[in-house]
Parts: structure tokens; sequence; C-alpha cells
């Protein structure tokens, strides 16, 4: 027996036991800030990553809230079950596997999580977060790396317009990845899904930069940030990929960053959630030139049992195409805006509700040496994208989540085509076109406030510009509809 058969079956024996505990055991509270504060985890969150109110002000202060504690730590499991309507690559004919590991099997541990952070004095806090896709030492060594990270500092202060009391801070902020500083769930870092159903088959080839993972814990930005009587918030950071230097341990891939001209197998395997494939040629590079600005303003209201945010925020990007030739005919230039709103209702007897929705557009500047290299047909495109989503949970136990995407832009066949760079062969656009839209469905069950069973499923409507054969090889929209089963599970 392999070691990843026995980390397999060590996997689905925790998973066992922890679905036996769930049924015996009283419910208690998410471990770090739970502890920290003295509240269970709904007092934060509708159900893990989703914030309340309550969950939105203790971020937005820095994670200071409560006592410090001596060991701030917790650490989670998740696996999961996944397959696709067609697990058979048409073009190649070659079956299509999990992006995890090389097995095909459609059980897989799909990652772990170290947390750490909490208060660390009045003013100054951190989250912190440490993953790997595998259970086990591979050369005597633990394969992972740094996922979500922030350190918060702030000042409150009063504004006098009903109390003494403070009503408002400013603040300053360090993060790895662009928009987890966010506390509203339309923005990218924290939209749905949360779990990391990872694929199997083939997805969209077409996404905005700020959506997708390209730059998720690849660039340090530093920031500052108000928030106004609880009302109105601002804030501005500026990314960089630093691939040296104090702040180097922030991002993942020990400074090897990609190239958008790179083959496809030097790019690294793009985190759950990234839009464009992780092996894509011509993908957005992830090195930063100079630095990135990335901008929000939103107003809040809390008010009773409900709350309301409406919004804005981008990103102005200038990466390299080769980032060892760094000359102005290289730079690719990303605009990035995207509006949001988010409605929440927590009454939590026993309904709670959330919808909320976002639109973005995006302006991309191919650079002059991925148009001559035949990379990119046009020296401009577009990307524009609509997410919306509403959630549920009846006596916090029950949820169900229902959302719909929409991505489309200008039609680019070198980029997108089939033939082309975007998508290696299988899996693009036959005619150039990106419009793809999709529903999502997920079904949750919450018996205890620290574990989750999930059953997802995806179903396209199109992909990537048609339904049947729209690649020009083969695959069909309808067979990347894809089911899973998850578990997830911290302590």
């Amino acid at each position: 027996m392999t070691l990843k058969r026995v980390a397999r079956w060590l996997t689905l024996g925790l998973a066992a036991g922890a679905a036996y505990l769930a049924f015996l055991a009283p419910a208690q509270a998410i471990p770090v800030f739970a502890r920290q504060t003295g509240h269970n985890c709904q007092a934060c969150h509708i159900s893990y990553p989703e914030l309340t109110a309550y969950g939105r002000e203790f971020k937005l202060n820095g994670y200071t809230f409560g006592e410090a504690q001596p060991v701030p730590l917790a650490f989670a499991l998740m696996a999961e079950w996944t397959k696709p309507a067609d697990n058979q690559d048409h073009g190649s004919g070659q079956q299509t596997c999990m992006t995890i590991g090389a097995s095909c099997s459609p059980g897989q541990f799909t990652q772990w999580s170290l947390f750490a952070g909490g208060r660390v004095t009045e003013d100054l806090g951190a989250f912190i977060q440490y993953s790997s896709n595998q259970f086990i030492l591979v050369n005597n060594q633990i394969t992972g790396s740094q996922d979500n990270t922030e350190f918060r500092y702030v000042h409150r202060f009063s504004t006098g317009k009903s109390t003494m009391e403070d009503d408002s801070l400013v603040g300053i902020l360090l993060n790895n990845n662009v928009t987890m500083q966010d506390v509203w769930h339309s923005a990218s870092a924290w939209r749905f899904p949360w779990f990391p159903y990872n694929g199997v088959s083939f997805g969209p080839v077409a996404g905005a930069l700020i959506s997708t993972d390209a730059l998720g814990h690849r660039a340090v930005g530093l920031g500052a940030y108000t928030w106004i009587q609880k009302n109105w918030y601002a804030e501005l950071s500026l990314y960089k990929s630093p691939w040296s230097g104090p702040l180097g341990w922030m991002v993942n891939g020990n400074g090897n960053f990609n190239s958008g001209s790179a083959t496809a197998s030097s790019l690294s395997t793009a985190p759950s959630g990234s839009l464009l494939p992780s092996g894509a040629v011509g993908a957005p590079s992830d090195v930063i030139d100079r630095y990135a600005p990335y901008y929000r303003l939103a107003y809040s209201r809390d008010w009773g049992y409900h709350s309301f945010e409406i919004g804005v925020f981008g990103m102005h990007t200038k990466t390299y195409y080769d980032p060892n030739n760094q000359d102005t005919a290289n730079i690719e230039e990303y605009r990035d805006t995207v509006v949001d709103a988010q409605y929440q209702f927590n009454k939590n007897e026993p309904w709670v509700y959330t919808t909320s929705a976002s639109w973005t557009h995006e302006s991309r500047s191919n650079s002059a040496l991925m148009v001559s290299d035949g990379l990119a047909t046009n020296s401009s495109d577009t990307v524009n994208e609509f997410h919306i989503r509403g959630t549920a949970y009846y006596d916090r136990t029950y949820g169900v989540t229902l959302a719909y995407s929409s991505i489309n832009g200008t039609s680019d066949p070198a980029l997108y085509g089939a033939t082309g760079t975007a998508s290696a062969g299988s899996g693009g656009s036959a005619t150039g076109d990106p419009k793809t839209t999709y529903w999502e469905l997920e079904l949750n069950y919450v018996p205890l406030q620290d574990m989750r069973f999930s059953l997802y499923y995806l179903k396209y409507g199109r992909l990537n510009g048609g339904t049947n054969n729209f690649d020009g090889v083969g695959n069909n929209a309808s067979g990347q509809n894809t089911i899973a089963a998850a578990i997830w599970w911290i302590f």
C-alpha cells in the first residue's frame, strides 16, 4: 500500500470520526477568535467564512477584541468527492483528473490549514493561514504554502455624532492576497463558493485579473483604511511582487514567479477558484511592474437585524509578459472596476439570509511582445463578469446557497482559442469567444459550529462561447457539469 493510499484512508478515517463526533459532542465555538472573544462562531459568521455585522467589526478593528490567547492556533481539515458529468477529454482521448495529485480517484483529501493570530496588543492583530494539499511528508519536508495572511494596526476615535464612545477608526494593513481585507462577500477573495471544489474538467478561459488567483498569495500589499461612524469605509493599498527581502515569506513559490510567456508545464498550479487554467500560456504574469494601487469605497448600514452595503473597488495593475525582459513593450496593463452590494438579515430565529452581487469590468492592454509572439490577437481586450448569490440558513444548521455567474468580453482567437494560448488545445474556445454562464447550488448541514458537510452542483449553460463542441475538439459544456460532496472540520 502506497503512502498516498495510506494518507487517503487516514483522511477518510478522520472524516468518519468527525462525523461520529458531530452527533455526540455539544456545540462549541471555532478556535482562536472564538476563544479570544468569548463568543461562539455564530456571533461572527453566518457560516464560515461569511461574516455577520459583529464579525465585520471584529475584523476592521484588527482582530483585537477580547483577550490574547497563550496558544492562538487552530487546525482545519478538508476532504471532498468530486465527479464531472464527463471526465473524458475528447481532444486527447485521456481521462481528466482532479488537480490535486496524480490520482484520478474522485475522493481526495483536499487541504489542511494551520491558523494562527488574533490580538497581539490592544491595537495590533493578525490572521495567518498556512495550507497544504499533502497530508504526508515529501522528501522529509512539509509541502505547504502561505495562505491568506494579514496584519492590522488600528487607532479608534469618536466623531461625537451621538456619543463620546469611539465610533470610527483608521488602520494600517499588510496582506498577501488582493481583496482578502474586504469584509463583504462580493469581493473575489471571499466570494462563493468557499470550499475548494477542485475542478476535474474544463472551465472558463477568461476572467478579470482582480477575480482570479493570478496574484493570490503572490504579492504583498500595504495600505491604509478608515471606517467613519461605522458607515463609511475607504481604503487605498499598494501591491508589489517581492521575490526577496523581509516580506518574501508571505508569498508562495520561494521567489519563482510566473511568466505569461512560459510554457504550460512551467507554470504553477492555480489555487481553487482561479478562472484561468493553471497551465495557461499567456495567463496573467504575477510579476508586478512597480506598484499596483487598489482602492475600496463602501457605504454600509446596520439596523436591527438588517445590514446593507453598496460600494466600488478596483485595481490598476501592470505586469511583465516576460519578467526577464522588462521594457515598455513587454507590459500587460489591467484596469479593473467592481461595483458590489450585499444585504443580510440575521435574526437567528430561525432563519438568516444573505444576498450579494457584483459586476466587474476589466480593460486589458496586451503587450506588443505578446501580440508579436502570437499569444494574443488584439492589442486590447475587455472582460465583464456578473455574480449574484443568495444564502439561507435554518437554525444555523441547514443551509442552501444558489448562485449565478456570467462572464463575457471581446473575442480574441489567440488568447482564448482552442489552438491558442489560454487553452493549449482542449478546453478553449473554438471561436475565440469567452462567453460563459453557469449556476451553482450548495446544500449544507452544520451539526457543530466547527464542522460542515456540503453537497454542491455546478451546471454550465454556456462555456467559452459554446454549448456543444465548444472547443472544436469534441468537449461539451454539459460534460463539465460537476457534483461534489465535502467535509470541513476545524479544531
